[in-house]
């Protein structure tokens, strides 16, 4: 009895089959997380522009912007935009946390919870900045079985850091201007800081970002080209 001829796919062809697979999947993969992160750059620039409205109301409600005003250990001045960069690393980590946590009691009027600490519920009496606050934007500890809030640790953005507020260059320059009515001979010699000395770069205001989740700087970069990845209001 006369054999059919069979067919079949040759050691090469599977292999070159195998190769056009994982190429195709590594574009695929490659694709999905650009568009990831554009997604989340676009979410977090959305959430910068609620946050700097938030602050404008509470400027026209209050005279000034949101700022601790603790002296030496001011949790919003003490951070400067300029020069801490890392929101991990464990010189900047607890800056970053403080002052975003700050920001949030003063926008949210949630101050005190059960345990002295904001839970999530705003304060009786205390104004509301920030409204109907989605619990994404929420760094923040929950009840493993009612889902509920039970503290919050800082606002955080898409990439789960904080953002970060600084009153460092507000600071700045109201010492500066300060200086000046004390002794108004200085204004002929007295230079207005600016660059780094300005600790920040809104001098009038106040400085917000987020650092779009970078943490790591290849060797060369400066901080010019790591505040590129930024969604910042300056």
């Amino acid at each position: 009895m006369r054999r059919l001829p069979t067919s079949a796919f040759t050691l090469i062809e599977m292999l070159t089959v195998l190769a056009i697979i994982v190429i195709l999947t590594s574009l695929v993969v490659a694709v999905g997380g650009y568009v990831q992160k554009r997604s989340a750059l676009a979410r977090a620039t959305g959430e910068i522009a609620m946050l700097v409205s938030a602050c404008e109301s509470y400027k026209s409600d209050n005279g000034n912007y949101p700022r601790d005003t603790s002296g030496t250990t001011s949790k919003t001045d003490a951070i400067n935009p300029k020069v801490d960069l890392n929101p991990i690393d464990p010189q900047t980590k607890t800056k970053y946390e403080d002052s975003s946590l700050f920001l949030y009691k003063e926008l949210s009027g949630d101050k005190t919870g059960s345990s002295n600490a904001p839970d999530g519920i705003p304060d009786d009496g205390q104004p509301r900045y920030l409204k109907d606050v989605e619990q994404r934007i929420l760094k923040a500890t929950k009840n493993p079985t009612t889902k509920a809030i039970i503290s919050v640790q800082f606002l955080q953005d898409p990439f789960g850091f904080p953002y970060a507020y600084s009153t460092s260059a507000a600071k700045v320059e109201s010492d500066f201007q300060t200086k000046l009515l004390q002794n108004p001979s200085l204004r002929a010699t007295l230079q207005r800081p600016t660059g780094q000395a300005l600790k920040g770069y809104n001098p009038g205001s106040f400085d917000l970002w987020s650092t779009g989740g970078k943490t790591t700087r290849k060797p060369g970069d400066t901080d010019e080209m790591v505040q590129a990845n930024w969604v910042k209001n300056w």
